[in-house]
């Protein structure tokens, strides 16, 4: 009955904390895609779907600290109602309210590996192939008049003077695309968007306007007219990208990035439990102090603890620091952290 009282202290307001970072989260991900989809830089369709993907990413760091400060919540308001206490007069031993505390971190440690080492590469590739997909070409129907829209790094820019609602086309287009040296500039009265029969998607078609290849101090090497011309878009060249990669492929690679990507995945679910562990003593706390005493102490803790790591997270992939213990010594500072609050002189006349 204790340990499931226990648990369901912690969980409670785990979750609530939990639901609060992915709506922040999700919030700060929506302002970021809608001002690109504004842009013309991605569909507008494809935001939901890429919020969901980068919060499945973010779950893997937002249940520790979830669960971190649910242990601290519901730990600290246990102290300040001196139920604690009474817990202490009844005989339960410190050690088996830390052990209840181990056997939760370890349960979302398995959870959080399973996003950490699986679902994150997933997404990472899914996130990848949409945006790739985005960046291919240009759909007309997302685009406004007068205004200057580029895609693949500024190597392809279109501009519409107006916009026939009403007969769905552009008018007056201009378009340049940059081919290695050479510049292609398409100058039509109308343009709309078609369905490609071959490949299925939509594409620009330009009608009646000129076609020039330029060099790019701007000398004219050739001049075209045309009654139709269709924009295709550009080729996806395959790119290794390593938080794409399968855990699998990452732990036969002997790359110092893809060795830091693998530890960074397994430093997640490690993280879990010691920041579980972590908020044991950090909850002790008062009736006069209150259940959120050490809230920021709390924060400032996790907050060096997180960004130190993707310091380290840099230092190493640059080589200045070396691959081992690489990220690991992060986790070996922390359970020192730990193992010195959890002494038994010390702890457990901080339970008491």
């Amino acid at each position: 009955m204790l340990v499931k009282y226990l648990i369901r202290e912690v969980l409670k307001p785990s979750a609530v904390v939990c639901g609060l970072l992915v709506a922040l989260f999700a919030g700060y991900s929506w302002v970021t895609f809608l001002a690109k989809a504004v842009n013309a830089l991605l569909p507008v369709n494809m935001i939901l779907t890429l919020i969901a993907l980068k919060v499945g990413i973010a779950l893997e760091v937002l249940i520790p600290i979830s669960l971190y400060f649910g242990v601290i919540l519901g730990f600290g308001r246990l102290y300040t109602d001196s139920e604690m206490k009474a817990f202490m007069a009844c005989g339960v031993s410190p050690y088996r309210i830390l052990l209840t505390v181990f056997s939760l971190s370890c349960l979302v440690a398995v959870l959080v590996s399973i996003f950490s080492l699986y679902l994150r590469p997933l997404a990472y590739e899914e996130i990848y192939r949409l945006r790739d997909e985005g960046e291919a070409g240009f759909r007309l129907s997302n685009l406004d008049a007068g205004h200057f829209y580029e895609r693949r790094n500024g190597s392809l820019v279109f501009f519409a003077e107006d916009i026939d609602e009403q007969h769905q086309k552009l008018n007056e287009v201009f378009v340049q695309s940059e081919h290695g040296e050479t510049l292609q500039v398409f100058s039509a009265k109308t343009a709309q968007e078609q369905l490609d029969p071959q490949s299925g998607i939509s594409i620009p078609v330009l009608f009646d306007g000129f076609e020039y290849k330029l060099t790019r101090e701007g000398e004219i090497k050739h001049i075209s007219s045309f009654s139709r011309m269709a924009i295709y878009p550009q080729e996806l060249v395959a790119e290794y990208r390593r938080k794409a990669e399968s855990t699998q492929n990452l732990l036969q690679s002997d790359s110092r990035k893809d060795i830091t990507e693998l530890q960074w995945r397994f430093l997640a679910p490690f993280s879990a439990i010691l920041m579980g562990l972590l908020g044991v003593p950090l909850s002790r706390a008062s009736p006069r102090q209150g259940k959120y005493a050490k809230i920021f102490t709390a924060t400032v803790i996790f907050s060096v603890y997180y960004f130190t790591g993707l310091m380290v997270r840099n230092l190493v992939e640059q080589g200045i620091l070396p691959i081992i213990p690489g990220l690991w010594w992060i986790v070996l500072v922390l359970g020192a952290l730990l193992a010195y609050w959890l002494a038994p002189s010390r702890f457990i006349r901080g339970m008491s």
